[in-house]
């Protein structure tokens, strides 16, 4: 009879998971909008924006940094091994160093914002950008530190500042610490207006709490 091999045994008609040939991770991208899948490489050839819908998905500071930064520019990193402490032992549903440090090893971040000193097209510029995966970009003590501190770089080597937000606001394991950062990092900002140096915000999904009620609108 020709169809009696559709009733073979179980065993005689399907691929043990060890013989299975496993997709390599990170190839393909599926769009969080539409759903539409391309390969990874031409998603970021497009500048992390689906190609069949628009949708712009968020990414992290090295890749804001190799979009805006010229590609033979030798970036250099401002600061980036600052780390916050813990000023008020604050514990939730974890304690706050352990959430910092757990933070740490799983983006490889050593906090909320980086800072590098590059180019565009040429011209000389600081670039600070949040990362969303780090505490959800909350400003801490650690980031109005780094802000103050490329604000001083921009003034002593005449070069505009820009800052890239993703935030959710104040990071509430330091409280008032946090939003003691506010007012630094708005007077910092007034000194580099009064040398008539650019100070460039640029907003991104999402940017929400006082980072919005102070230097993500002050540009």
């Amino acid at each position: 009879f020709p169809y009696t091999t559709l009733f073979r045994s179980k065993e005689g008609i399907t691929t043990s998971t060890k013989e299975k040939k496993e997709t390599p991770g990170g190839l393909w991208h599926k769009c969080n909008s539409c759903k539409h899948i391309v390969p990874s490489k031409d998603h970021a050839a497009r500048m992390y924006v689906c190609e069949k819908c628009g949708y712009h998905d968020r990414i992290n500071s090295q890749e804001y940094f190799e979009i805006l930064l010229d590609e033979d520019d030798d970036a250099i990193e401002l600061n980036e091994n600052l780390s916050s402490d813990d000023p008020l032992n604050f514990v939730d549903t974890k304690k706050y160093t352990d959430r910092n440090r757990e933070t740490q090893k799983k983006t490889g971040l050593k906090d909320a914002i980086r800072t590098v000193t590059g180019k565009i097209h040429g011209q000389g510029v600081v670039i600070s950008c949040m990362d969303f995966a780090f505490i959800g970009g909350s400003l801490g003590s650690v980031m109005g530190e780094k802000i103050r501190r490329a604000v001083d770089y921009c003034i002593e080597h005449q070069l505009p500042y820009m800052i890239i937000c993703q935030s959710g606001g104040a990071r509430m394991q330091e409280a008032a610490y946090s939003l003691m950062q506010l007012a630094k990092v708005q007077s910092k900002l007034a000194q580099l207006s009064d040398k008539k140096l650019p100070y460039i915000a640029y907003l991104c999904d999402p940017t929400f709490g006082g980072i919005t009620a102070s230097f993500a609108m002050t540009a």
